[in-house]
């Protein structure tokens, strides 16, 4: 008898599949070194890793992928039959949603559930976190790749005019998204539209060439109006200093009770504590380094002319408060401000590590900073859970606190011409409160709102525009393309409406933009948010109330406007 193995016996599936199909094995697209982070079942950029490699100046048609030669990759989408690991967990349904994504029965960010069927009952799906950050080559299909000669006929008549290419699109998180976008930057380069810095990364120890697309910038109104400004004055006189301040002895360990992180971004890091001097504060501290030449979490730091617009929409807004004619305190409150020097102290860099540790922080070790190092410090008064945490009793409330954020606004756009800009529901937050009422003046009318037990509190002014006197202080989105290009959330779209309506003028005051943010918390509160109480009658009338505003909303110039529609 015969013992000898067949002639294949050496191959497995990839080499099985391969053998149908020989002029892949020519390529060599398959025998790439496999990335292993990314192969749970199997992916298309193990399939195909010149995927994650392409530029766009070899996009000749947004079908083809130049693969060396005169010889092309038709990339063309045919369900169900790609080049992968077979696997017993294969569903019908293509579920790439980008280069990125495995193909497993996992929800992707920007896929809707709905649409992909569920796997049968007797097989179970391998757990795997949720990428925030979805890269898709946009003008790209996944495919059954086919050789063709020549796909130049193929060229989009626009594109060959224009000289444009289909560039790569994102998918970002809902709610805050800085920190996705910077990723992304980081990951997919595009096309550079601004000078470039290099600078060393302390965390990673690596060169990074960072491209500086926006930032604050302030105009004065009255072109007669030249001064000559030291932000650096500017910044101490608001922070009522004459010279910085040591960061450990402003900030020490015995001065501050239950002290702990709650949050970063790429602007830095936030704590929580109690003053000892008054315990019965709680005070949310906002460090941001500045001035500095080290690179901080994938960004160059802000300088004093950057930071100085932040510092004074902030303390104007929280002012609001004792204003005269219009008047609020829906707006975070500033306890104070600092400019301080030096290392970080001893206890923070514990309370770091210990975030670290449980939810592995994304930002640099701040042990990196030196004894030269500037920060502001913003104290602020802790105002809750933002909107996507907290948890409404039902619609009833929600309603209430929907129009708490109007007349928040609409006091902004009467005092200062305000905008924010940026009103994602992690902007929002949300407080239990025992008052039954909260005050308001609007053009010296007094008001006043049910709390039905919450408070409102907006926060983040980033990208908020303000009138502060003969001052116009705002943030210049007009060359941030990516932000534009963003999707997986109604969110993003809200950014492209807001570039419509002021002609990609951002210094312009155009009130519009907070009801186009109002339209976008409408829609969380009726689609978005959890509630304890949905099938109660009283949920289910307030939540009618919810979507005939969501209809009626944009028909309105301001939230002034809609706010006198409540009267």
């Amino acid at each position: 008898m015969d013992d000898t193995l067949p002639d294949d016996a050496w191959k497995d599936s990839f080499d099985k599949l391969l053998d149908r199909r020989p002029e892949l094995r020519e390529l060599n697209i398959i025998k790439k070194q496999v990335r292993a982070s990314f192969n749970i079942d199997s992916s298309v950029e193990n399939s195909n890793p010149d995927l994650l490699h392409i530029s766009e100046s070899s996009l000749h048609n947004p079908n083809f992928l130049d693969v060396g030669g005169d010889r092309f990759v038709n990339l063309k989408r045919k369900n169900g039959n790609s080049i992968s690991t077979p696997c017993v967990k294969r569903v019908s349904t293509n579920l790439f949603h980008c280069a990125l994504s495995p193909i497993t029965s996992m929800k992707l960010d920007g896929l809707q559930t709905e649409l992909v069927p569920k796997l049968s009952n007797n097989v179970k799906a391998e757990g795997r976190a949720i990428k925030h950050v979805c890269f898709e080559i946009s003008s790209l299909e996944n495919s059954d790749i086919q050789i063709v000669d020549d796909p130049i006929k193929n060229i989009d008549p626009q594109e060959e005019a224009t000289g444009k290419r289909s560039r790569s699109s994102l998918v970002l998180q809902p709610g805050k998204w800085r920190k996705s976008l910077h990723t992304w930057r980081r990951t997919f380069q595009t096309d550079v539209v601004a000078p470039t810095v290099k600078v060393s990364s302390p965390r990673k120890r690596t060169t990074a060439e960072i491209t500086r697309i926006s930032g604050r910038k302030s105009t004065y109104l009255n072109e007669s109006i030249n001064l000559v400004i030291s932000h650096e004055k500017e910044v101490l006189r608001y922070c009522e200093q004459r010279r910085p301040i040591r960061f450990d002895s402003a900030y020490a360990a015995v001065k501050m009770l239950d002290t702990c992180k709650i949050g970063e971004g790429v602007y830095g890091e936030v704590f929580k504590y109690m003053p000892k001097s008054n315990p019965s504060t709680t005070v949310v501290l906002k460090v941001i380094p500045i001035e500095g030449a080290e690179l901080v979490n994938g960004e160059v730091q802000k300088t004093y002319e950057q930071i100085l617009p932040e510092i004074i929409i902030s303390q104007e807004m929280s002012n609001l408060r004792t204003n005269a004619n219009n008047s609020t305190t829906g707006y975070v409150n500033i306890y104070n401000v600092a400019l301080v020097m030096g290392k970080y102290p001893q206890h923070l860099l514990k309370l770091w590590e210990e975030y670290d540790t449980k939810k592995e922080s994304e930002n640099d070790h701040p042990e990196m900073f030196g004894n030269n190092q500037l920060f502001i410090v913003l104290e602020l008064n802790f105002a809750g859970s933002d909107m996507s945490e907290f948890t409404f009793v039902n619609a009833e409330q929600s309603y209430y606190a929907l129009q708490q954020i109007i007349f928040t606004l609409a006091v902004g756009e009467e005092a200062f011409q305000f905008e924010h800009r940026d009103l994602h529901w992690g902007n929002i937050l949300i407080e239990e409160t025992d008052k039954k009422h909260i005050d308001y003046k609007l053009n010296g009318k007094d008001l006043s709102l049910p709390t039905k037990g919450i408070r409102i509190t907006i926060i983040d002014y980033t990208l908020s525009r303000v009138t502060v006197g003969d001052c116009c202080h705002y943030n210049d989105l007009s060359t941030d393309e990516e932000l534009f290009t963003a999707s997986g959330d109604y969110q993003y779209d809200i950014y492209c409406m807001m570039r419509d309506e002021l002609n990609n003028d951002w210094s312009a005051y155009a009130p519009k933009t907070n009801v186009m943010w109002l339209s976008y918390v409408v829609a969380k509160l009726i689609d978005g948010v959890k509630y304890k109480n949905p099938k109660s009658q009283i949920h289910r009338t307030n939540l009618t109330k919810l979507k005939a505003f969501h209809k009626a909303v944009l028909r309105f110039s301001s939230a002034s406007e809609c706010a006198n529609s409540f009267n």
